[in-house]
């Protein structure tokens, strides 16, 4: 049972950063930040549901990134090294996600946290 819904949680992440992707891959000027943005978060938090789930843990919606990524360091320290403090703010998500720094550091946290999840 863990299997298919690790798998279906790391397709579910693969297609929202796809989808982050492909927006960032318009002109800059064209770029919906906050879309990128909101789907990078996403990818993150199902590549690291998906982790759990491969390793038998189980996981709830109410569970924070916080929580899950505490969770993927106590099975694979390598996730030591991932630092998700950017993807959280004080204000509103939308004045934050509204940048095109912000964009690259969220696009950056995907692609690196994808990078963990694939190498295990």
């Amino acid at each position: 049972m863990y299997d298919q819904k690790a798998q279906t949680a790391i397709v579910q992440a693969d297609e929202l950063f796809q989808i982050a992707q492909n927006e960032l891959s318009r002109p800059e000027e064209d770029v919906v930040a906050y879309s990128v943005c909101r789907n990078a978060f996403k990818s993150v938090n199902k590549y690291l549901s998906g982790f759990l789930l491969r390793h038998g843990i189980d996981i709830h919606a109410s569970m924070s990134l916080d929580v899950l990524l505490n969770r993927c360091r106590e099975i694979d320290p390598r996730f030591n090294k991932l630092n998700l403090d950017p993807l959280y703010s004080s204000s509103e998500p939308e004045d934050v996600w509204m940048d095109m720094e912000t964009v690259k550091e969220f696009i950056d946290l995907a692609t690196q946290t994808r990078a963990m999840v694939g190498q295990t």
